[in-house]
């Protein structure tokens, strides 16, 4: 296990239109008017000029995963009772902060300023679809890194969402992205953590995998 951050970074990609009119609520291609399928085909282009995703990441020993508190190496600490069931196997973690970076924030606001709402709607919809491509592709390329020792990582875990804990959900808070982002020290971030646990640039994700011996 090495305590090392690592920097990650990919070029920006574009993202298929069709994609970014669904997450909008255009699910009937016959009634999307030619103007705004015009955008989205032009916004699904632009995208990729305008997000450049990277990340940092630092794998980490588990101590113990008990009564909805996982304990890290270093005495870092984080509570969601569904904790137990999802890192049961987990002997490390990988801690990640991943972001688009403020281009594309900057992009957003000019598309505001510029009396355009649409483009811009579009413009942060196209974001989100990068960051889960993104994230995905940080993914496998650390289970690449894991294969060769036999390793494997879970799905995605962060704060601010809520995860299957028996026969309710359990939230992991938000309040925890300070802790989640003091795993790495003095290490410089290619992001900003707010008062509020908000994360700028706004187009940016952070969490954890975990690592466990593949089956």
């Amino acid at each position: 296990m090495s305590d090392a951050v690592t920097s990650w970074k990919t070029g920006g990609f574009p993202v298929d239109p069709q994609r970014i009119l669904r997450v909008q609520g255009y699910r009937d291609p016959a009634r999307i008017r030619p103007r705004i399928r015009a955008i989205a085909e032009r916004i699904g282009d632009e995208i990729a000029g305008f997000a450049a995703p990277e990340a940092r990441y630092v794998r980490v020993g588990v101590e113990s995963v008990r009564d909805g508190t996982l304990t890290l190496d270093g005495g870092h600490r984080f509570t969601c009772a569904a904790f137990d069931r999802l890192l049961a196997r987990a002997d490390e973690v990988v801690v990640f902060v991943l972001t688009l970076g403020p281009g594309l924030d900057a992009a957003v606001a000019e598309r505001h300023a510029a009396s355009a709402p649409v483009d811009a709607l579009f413009l942060e919809s196209a974001g989100w679809l990068c960051v889960e491509r993104a994230t995905r592709m940080l993914a496998a390329d650390i289970q690449t890194g894991l294969a060769a020792e036999g390793l494997g990582v879970s799905f995605r875990l962060g704060p601010g969402y809520d995860y299957k804990a028996g026969e309710e959900r359990a939230a992991w808070g938000l309040e925890e992205q300070p802790a989640l982002f003091g795993v790495f020290g003095d290490v410089p971030l290619p992001i900003t953590l707010l008062d509020s646990c908000a994360m700028l640039p706004k187009l940016s994700r952070s969490g954890l995998f975990g690592v466990a011996a593949r089956t």
